[in-house]
């Protein structure tokens, strides 16, 4: 039960962060976020369709990992 509530509050917590983000163009999100410009996508190019099929294989490989072994933050690095 302790999880459920956990997760409704992240998942609420993380709907309203997204909710600023409506009406805004995703390539200017991403670009604002990383100071990277963001490439058009064109779908009548195959090139561009095999590799959004290798970002969504990408993306429910993560996804499939995340749900066996949860996210855990990372190390934190005491000596460089």
């Amino acid at each position: 039960m302790k999880d459920k509530d956990y997760i409704s509050r992240l998942e609420t917590v993380i709907k309203q962060m997204l909710q600023p983000l409506k009406d805004i163009p995703f390539n200017l999100v991403i670009e604002s976020m990383t100071g990277k410009k963001v490439l058009s996508f064109d779908f009548s190019n195959q090139d561009h369709k095999d590799v959004l099929e290798l970002i969504k294989q990408a993306a429910i490989n993560a996804g499939k990992e995340i749900n066996k072994t949860g996210i855990c933050p990372a190390p934190l690095l005491t000596s460089f």
